[in-house]
């Protein structure tokens, strides 16, 4: 692509800095509002009833005890459940009725009075029962599904050719989506004109979802999301039965209607990260290359939902083989969860690799180096292992097993990751300069929780030559244009392009405004430090605020949109972690997390390194605390709510350097999902190296340390 005045600037006053989050003092005061705080006048609150079984049959469904309960306004199915196969619910939590009343106490009164007849039917929620044959059939077609098989090379003559074999099963458990904000919509109906607040990561697919089901044009729907507490995943497909029970309640009150999920709902019914294992022969030659691996994969993601997950994980494998099957189980279904099932893949390969390494007495570093694919700008993991190492000690590093005297036994870990993070359009910004000075953003984006304001208003001062505290980001409404959704880390490579193609042509409009005024052509001004000035003389020039003077009462507008050039797609990134391990308790801390990441230019290096830190912190989670656990009988989910289900504190937290590589060349790429690939593997390989034990699956509970420890010992 030729140059272009749109391009990414060599030098910058404000790109790659580090700016503090633009909302920061609105969320700390409480200013932002989310959508539990939007409060429409009379108002009602919403209530969904759901099965209490994971597979049965609807009977009959009475709702008019509901209906006659105090403060109640509207009471509606979530579907007809008069005839097959429409009357099954397939899981804990399934949706059945909801009910929208005056308060929210009422609201659960009326949703406890509804009176529902099942006929309970014989449930599967075990992977092994399936996968032996003996759970009962639960799902037509079969309870187990071939997943696509791939193969390569030859792996008979790359067992041959192997010096050692390592054989060995590994697995990683269900977790649930805990977003801090629960999944909620108020709705509020003007004619057939719906306004819709939703904890969203795409206002626009929000709008085509309401549109689409409610059988109204989307432009009779707007959606807005100012502030939302996280998604990862689960907010990022569709407003759900939630959000089409609450504009339906909406209607049939004639009256604006909250509904909000409660923490239970949340681990029941709004998606779930998948199980995978995996049985793996692999062979490695004695100096140390991969020579052949071969995998038999499964894994649940719940109730007609797949589990894929790449495997082998990244590195160069001449010769494999690969089989899958999903596994349905009468369990909430799946939703992308940050990095779909790259977590799961770097684990049930990781392990392997240290496996492999020491049967030939090569340092893990060492081998993942001549394991990996060649070097490039999209692929820097050689480098980034190299340069950890240095960094994190790594030369420090025992022989797997800490022989020092005493319960407390040390080890580190490394992992790798990549992702692809690239951007696409239609991704419009309308960029709006007035004569007082005011610098306006304007697109049809959201913001999960990543900083996304904070980008905008980077962009945007960076090119204009002010603070970003001088630009007014406006975003979360679908008044501002169709935007994608916040998914695959895409977002930031998305709207950059646009924003920064926007912002330049506002800019060339005030300079044709201010030119006449300095006795200049326009082409030899540029905007630097607060000023429109002539390039290297700022004599001739004047401040923002004056140049602003000469706009006139019509504001300068300008549009921008993604252009092909200015992002780019795909991450690499190291990590290196360290742990403690009390081989009396068989409890787990986490010490020190090095991160070494890239994600092509860096927008703001402040935003960049927050999504690094909580990337880890979730990987963490997944390391030694979460876990979906099953009642073996009901099928019940044991543990959907904060008590059990078991997250990280503050002083679980470790030490977590970061290190950016900024690589401006290859434009903007999205950074919010490598992050947490490499964590889990590298924790779980570092307490190998402490313990001297394999843990081959996870969650790193210290019953399960102990367990392994004594089994490794016998």
């Amino acid at each position: 692509m030729a140059n272009s005045e749109f391009d990414w600037p060599a030098k910058s006053s404000v790109l790659g800095t580090r700016v503090n989050r633009v909302d920061g003092p609105d969320k700390v005061t409480g200013r932002a509002k989310y959508t539990f705080d939007i409060n429409r006048p009379g108002m009602l609150y919403a209530r969904m009833i759901r099965s209490p079984h994971p597979h049965a049959r609807v009977v009959s469904v009475d709702l008019s005890s509901a209906t006659r309960m105090p403060g109640v306004k509207s009471v509606l199915m979530v579907r007809d459940f008069s005839s097959a196969p429409n009357n099954r619910v397939m899981f804990q939590g399934d949706e059945i009725a909801a009910v929208a009343a005056d308060t929210e106490e009422h609201a659960i009164d009326a949703a406890r009075s509804v009176k529902i007849e099942y006929e309970v039917l014989p449930h599967l929620t075990i992977v092994n029962k399936a996968l032996d044959g003996t759970a009962p059939p639960v799902f037509t077609g079969g309870n187990v599904r071939d997943g696509r098989p791939a193969q390569a090379g030859d792996l008979t003559a790359g067992f041959a050719a192997a010096a050692k074999v390592v054989e060995g099963t590994y697995s990683t458990q269900v977790i649930t989506h805990t977003c801090m904000e629960s999944h909620g919509t108020v709705c509020e109906w003007a004619g057939d004109r719906l306004t819709a607040w939703i904890s969203t990561q795409g206002i626009s697919g929000a709008r085509e979802n309401f549109a689409s089901a409610l059988g109204i044009p989307q432009a009779n729907v707007r959606v807005l999301c100012q502030y939302m507490g996280g998604g990862f995943g689960s907010k990022a497909l569709s407003v759900g039965a939630e959000g089409l029970m609450c504009a339906k309640l909406a209607k049939a009150a004639n009256a604006p209607v909250k509904l909000m999920l409660d923490r239970k709902e949340e681990h029941l019914a709004t998606g779930n990260r998948p199980s995978a294992a995996s049985k793996i022969k692999a062979g490695v030659s004695a100096d140390g290359i991969i020579t052949a691996f071969d995998a038999q994969s499964w894994g649940t993601g719940g109730a007609g939902a797949t589990a894929d997950f790449p495997l082998p994980y990244l590195y160069q494998v001449a010769n494999r083989s690969r089989s899958h099957k999903n596994v349905f189980t009468n369990t909430g279904q799946q939703r992308p969860m940050r990095a779909p099932g790259h977590p799961q893949g770097s684990f049930n390969t990781e392990i392997i690799m240290d496996e492999l390494a020491d049967q030939i007495n090569m340092d893990p570093v060492e081998f993942r180096i001549k394991n990996l694919p060649p070097q490039a700008p999209n692929a820097m993991w050689r480098a980034y292992l190299q340069e950890g190492a240095a960094e994190f000690g790594w030369n420090k590093r025992h022989a797997t097993g800490d022989k020092t005297p005493g319960p407390i036994k040390t080890g580190m870990g490394v992992s790798v990751n990549t992702w692809g993070g690239g951007g696409r359009g239609p991704s419009p910004a309308h960029c709006e300069i007035t004569s007082d000075g005011v610098v306006i953003m304007r697109l049809g984006t959201q913001d999960l929780g990543t900083g996304t304001r904070t980008l905008v208003a980077v962009i945007t001062a960076d090119a204009l030559g002010l603070r970003p505290a001088q630009v007014r980001p406006e975003i979360g409404d679908t008044a501002f244009g169709v935007s994608a959704l916040s998914g695959g880390s895409t977002t930031a490579a998305s709207i950059s392009p646009g924003i920064r193609v926007a912002a330049v042509k506002a800019l060339d409009a005030l300079k044709e405004k201010v030119a006449p005024a300095l006795g200049v052509d326009a082409a030899s001004l540029v905007a630097a430090g607060g000023r429109i000035q002539v390039e290297n003389d700022p004599s001739k020039g004047m401040t923002w605020a004056d140049a602003c003077k000469h706009i006139g009462p019509q504001a300068i507008t300008a549009e921008g949109d993604w252009r092909a050039g200015m992002s780019s797609t795909t991450t690499s990134g190291a990590q290196f972690a360290e742990v403690t391990v009390d081989i009396e308790t068989g409890i787990v801390k986490v010490t020190r997390v090095l991160v070494l990441q890239d994600c092509g230019l860096v927008v703001s290096r402040l935003t960049a390194e927050s999504q690094c830190y909580g990337g880890v912190i979730g990987s963490l989670n997944f390391a030694l605390f979460e876990d979906r656990i099953l009642d073996r009988n009901t099928g019940q989910m044991l543990n959907p709510n904060m008590e059990w289900y078991l997250l990280a504190g503050m002083s679980d937290i470790p030490r977590i350097d970061v290190r950016i590589k900024d690589q401006p060349e290859r434009g903007v790429i999205g950074l919010g999902e490598p992050p947490t690939v490499s964590t889990a593997a590298a924790i779980a390989l570092a307490v190998r190296n402490a313990t001297g034990v394999t843990m081959r699956s996870l969650p790193l509970t210290p019953a399960k340390v102990l367990g392994a420890m004594r089994q490794g010992r016998a």
